[in-house]
């Protein structure tokens, strides 16, 4: 939805396919250059990245076959079998994990995981705070997204009252489960740093303010029915 002059406006076709590219194109840049610096990434993202490390497969295969998971998880807790949606979001995952992939390969080219640590702990909590960004974007256009963040969405709509910081949480705990399974098997962790920890508790709140800072007139489509239902009950006041 966009909101203009008081007004909720549906998204016109070119709008949608703009914002999906950006928020696509930031999301994915972000997660790519935090696995690149190799201080932290999203947990998501880390636990994908333990997968490989446990299994020697590319961590793209585990950012797919995560998404697929939660993209059938999300069918169930919504209670809203909308399949176009549900294999939009699988090509969603498809296309992030490849774009993933092939940022991190290009940061690490440019040699991003050589850098000083104090350099790279900054460009991670950068490339963090762009993957929120990225996320805030596709969720208030509410189109298609990754399982992932429609999961938040969902969470954070149907369960938190709105609230993006509770749902973000909520989503990550299962994430880090996963990456503790891992270290059972592995011995080892990855992609687990600073960078996880600013994600797990600052990622909510960097959508929260991306919803009201970042191409602020872009709203959740939620809030189109709250506006009508407050139209509809001050027409009803005498």
């Amino acid at each position: 939805m966009y909101y203009s002059d008081g007004q909720f406006y549906q998204l016109k076709i070119q709008q949608i396919v703009f914002y999906f590219i950006v928020s696509l194109t930031i999301n994915a840049f972000g997660n790519g250059l935090s696995v690149a610096s190799n201080m932290g990434s999203a947990p998501w993202t880390a636990a994908a990245a333990n997968l490989a490390n446990v299994t020697g497969a590319p961590i793209a295969v585990f950012l797919l076959l995560i998404s697929t998971s939660v993209a059938c998880a999300n069918l169930v807790i919504s209670g809203n079998y909308n399949w176009p949606r549900f294999f939009g979001n699988i090509a969603f995952g498809a296309a992030f994990s490849v774009l993933v992939g092939l940022f991190a390969t290009f940061f690490r080219h440019l040699g991003v995981e050589n850098l000083p640590i104090v350099w790279r702990v900054i460009v991670d909590i950068f490339a963090v705070t762009n993957v929120g960004i990225g996320i805030s974007i596709y969720q208030r256009v509410n189109l298609i997204m990754h399982p992932i963040d429609d999961l938040t969405n969902i969470l954070r709509f149907k369960y938190f009252h709105g609230n993006p910081s509770k749902a973000q949480i909520s989503n990550f705990i299962f994430a880090v489960g996963i990456s503790v399974v891992c270290f059972i098997f592995s011995h080892k962790l990855v992609a687990l740093n600073i960078g996880t920890a600013f994600s797990f508790f600052c990622q909510g709140k960097i959508i929260g303010f991306s919803d009201v800072h970042v191409f602020k007139h872009l709203v959740h489509g939620d809030l189109s029915k709250i506006h009508k239902s407050k139209v509809q009950k001050s027409s009803q006041q005498p």
